[in-house]
């Protein structure tokens, strides 16, 4: 039958062409749709998939008008997983250690080095999994995003199955990940103590003892050094962090240095070097060279008695103590550092004019070769020409490298301030760009900070 033309049906796609709508206007009385009318209705407005012929019917018995019912249903795409790697290994370290509730820090929190043992598996690769298209109420299919596969792992000291999924270590060692690549080293692990007896351990890579490491001994290792037990009157060196679990008594006989951090229960009577950062509990009467920042944290945890330094700041407890014990601590860098690289500024404007010169020198040689047709390569003046051409770029070079090196501490120590959040101890002097303050009284909740050629307070934060 023919419909009136009251007003026309509506339809809408929504949800991405995954749903159509339709609202039919009221009919006058007698006056019916058909299942036909709203086929040709839902067609001319392309609706071609998914169709609800029950909920069409239902549209027509029920005389539903003047509303939005929904008429049609699109199958959604089904997403697939890009291809991705399981590490069975724990590939994020604890770099810090952890404060207990109780204030104490707890050491043994943290690892340098994650073991594995040759023929482990490090990691299984899932390859992707492509997904499936759907398809809208337009009839259009409705295409999966494409899973993408991942690239093999890269680095040293693993290798993988012949289906390349499974990737297991080739030797005993530790494991890590530098520049996104992975690399399994050997290391060297004591399950006892260090001692005379065992002897000094000198290894290209990482080195753990389980035990006490004792007077006398040297230990070095081109990675990280990590010690469970005391440490007494020995020295350390490490090309990576230090980690001392138990702390060290070092007797005014133990040197410790590190291209890392360092980060230790407490150490007493010791000279120390650090690259990076230091945290520690207890610093008794140490001599500490530090050129990032030095944290002292802890329930407990003091700075007393040495000469403490470092370039990016300190933040401790407390410096000092009731008896007045003599305590320098110094942050920032010193006049001696700033006139350091003023000075091999002025060496290296002194090389390059040199190295113009020999260029010059050198290049006469070549337009005399080229007028006489005579070779001067044997000349004696011209191999002591390339001869300081080569000393002077070498030194040029190493300079440079000093420069920036400087450049950089005098920029870390810009902002260097020395902050106390209980109590600082007269007794304590305070240095900070050659300038000194001596604490005179007792204070708590400070902060001290250069500003205008002094050394001014204010209440720390903490």
């Amino acid at each position: 039958m023919a419909l009136p033309s009251i007003s026309t049906p509506k339809v809408k796609t929504v949800n991405k062409d995954l749903e159509a709508w339709i609202r039919l206007p009221a009919l006058e009385e007698g006056e019916h749709y058909t299942i036909e009318y709203l086929h040709d209705v839902l067609r001319v407005n392309q609706i071609n998939y998914g169709i609800d012929e029950a909920q069409l019917q239902k549209i027509i018995d029920e005389e539903i008008y003047e509303q939005d019912v929904l008429v049609a249903r699109g199958v959604p795409a089904v997403e697939g997983q890009d291809g991705f790697y399981e590490y069975k290994v724990n590939m994020n370290l604890e770099k810090k250690p952890k404060i207990l509730p109780d204030g104490s820090v707890d050491y043994w929190s943290m690892y340098s080095v994650q073991s594995v043992q040759k023929d482990q598996v490090i990691a299984i690769y899932h390859p992707a999994v492509q997904g499936t298209d759907g398809t809208g109420v337009s009839g259009k299919p409705i295409p999966a995003k494409v899973a993408r596969e991942q690239g093999a792992l890269r680095g040293t000291g693993f290798g993988r199955s012949e289906d390349f999924l499974t990737y297991f270590s080739l030797m005993d060692g530790k494991i890590d990940i530098e520049n996104d690549k992975i690399r399994i080293q050997p290391i060297y692990e004591v399950s006892g103590d260090a001692n005379l007896t065992t002897g000094s351990i000198d290894f290209t890579g990482d080195i753990v003892i389980h035990g006490s490491v004792e007077s006398g001994v040297t230990i070095k290792a081109t990675g990280s050094i990590t010690i469970d037990g005391n440490v007494e009157a020995c020295n350390l060196e490490a090309g990576k962090d230090i980690i001392l679990r138990s702390g060290m008594v070092g007797g005014n006989k133990a040197h410790v240095r590190t291209k890392g951090n360092l980060y230790a229960k407490f150490i007493e009577y010791t000279v120390i070097q650090v690259e990076g950062d230091m945290e520690a509990d207890v610093l008794l009467n140490c001599t500490v060279a530090c050129r990032g920042s030095i944290l002292i944290q802890g329930r407990t945890a003091k700075i007393i008695g040495g000469d403490v330094s470092a370039v990016k700041g300190i933040r401790a407890t407390t410096i000092g103590n009731e008896a007045e014990m003599r305590t320098a601590v110094t942050v920032g860098v010193s006049a001696d550092c700033i006139s350091r690289l003023n000075l091999l500024k002025k060496k290296m404007d002194i090389t390059k004019m040199e190295l113009d010169k020999i260029e010059q020198g050198l290049a006469k040689f070549e337009e005399m070769e080229k007028e006489r047709g005579v070779s001067y390569k044997e000349d004696p003046r011209r191999v002591a020409l390339l001869r300081t051409r080569i000393q002077n770029t070498a030194t040029l070079a190493g300079d440079e490298g000093e420069v920036k090196r400087l450049e950089r501490m005098i920029s870390d120590g810009a902002n260097a301030t020395v902050c106390v959040t209980r109590d600082v101890f007269p007794g304590v002097s305070i240095a900070i760009r050659d300038q000194v303050l001596n604490v005179k009284n007792n204070a708590k909740c400070v902060e001290f900070y250069h500003l205008n050629g002094k050394i001014c307070t204010r209440t720390a934060e903490d």
